[in-house]
């Protein structure tokens, strides 16, 4: 009868470890989604802030002569060295526009704050902005005080392929108050720009650190697996919250490390989030 009894005993613990196993892992998951998601709608609010750098080179470029009212001021081809700005040693002129748009009667719906943008080289093969944004809040409701400096790689563009090197550092602050540092490094290769064809294939590293709590989490570029992101797919500009394909790795002060898998470049939303013990779960973005 003892011996049963050990063997009831024995059986009730390793089935209760395997219960227990099964809920860890299951939570583990969860955990590392759950941080996924919060650096995915980071990383998505910081590519709304590259929109309106977007925005603000159109309109340089859509414009013939400087001008200035209460809400927005441009002033074309400034020469260098009468007007030195840094980062800007290469080049002889450059643009510069300035929208404050905090003004009531400035306010327009996507977005509020001040920024201003510098631009230099566009018909060179040496094209590079400067974006300072201070205090710009998004549609979103979220908000961004740093800067973005975008430069052409000459030496890896094409006349078909364009290939940006692209630093961004700020606080970027969330719709319910919490703050984080956002630093990245991001290497853009466009192909079939502006067309319904376009490919963008991106390398970036990035890190967000706590402000209001304490933490870090980074983002890497899996080595030879870039992320791609295709028109085709989803159309503009949405096509840029789906990649299609590539890999990145994640780590972390609190010990979350999982990989997230993009796919093979079929146009769909599924990923792939493997975690440290192996295990992965699929869901969409």
């Amino acid at each position: 009868m003892k011996k049963l009894l050990i063997c009831i005993v024995a059986l009730g613990l390793i089935a209760s470890c395997a219960v227990e196993d099964m809920d860890d892992t299951i939570a583990i998951q969860n955990s590392d989604k759950e941080n996924f998601e919060m650096y995915n709608s980071l990383d998505g609010a910081m590519d709304s802030f590259d929109l309106i750098s977007e925005q603000a080179f159109n309109e340089v470029q859509a414009s013939s002569k400087s001008s200035s009212n209460s809400c927005a001021s441009l002033e074309l081809l400034i020469a260098y060295n009468e007007n030195p700005i840094p980062g800007f040693a290469n080049y002889d002129y450059y643009s510069k526009m300035v929208l404050n748009y905090t003004e009531e009667q400035c306010q327009f719906d996507d977005w509020t704050g001040r920024l201003e943008y510098y631009v230099a080289g566009v018909f060179q093969e040496k094209w590079k902005d400067s974006t300072v944004f201070k205090n710009v809040r998004g549609d979103e409701g979220y908000s961004f005080d740093g800067y973005r400096v975008a430069e052409q790689n000459a030496d890896l563009s094409t006349e078909t392929t364009k290939v940006f090197d692209v630093i961004i550092d700020g606080v970027i602050t969330e719709p319910d108050g919490d703050s984080y540092r956002y630093t990245a490094n991001r290497n853009f290769t466009f192909e079939n720009r502006f067309t319904t064809d376009e490919v963008i294939t991106l390398e970036e590293s990035s890190l967000i650190e706590g402000i209001t709590q304490t933490y870090f989490m980074k983002s890497e570029s899996v080595s030879g697996n870039p992320l791609v992101y295709k028109v085709a797919c989803f159309g503009r500009p949405t096509f840029l919250k789906y990649p299609v394909q590539g890999s990145l790795d994640f780590s972390s002060s609190f010990g979350v490390n999982f990989n997230i898998d993009f796919g093979d470049g079929s146009c769909d939303k599924e990923v792939v989030l493997t975690g440290d013990n192996g295990e992965s779960i699929v869901f969409d973005l």
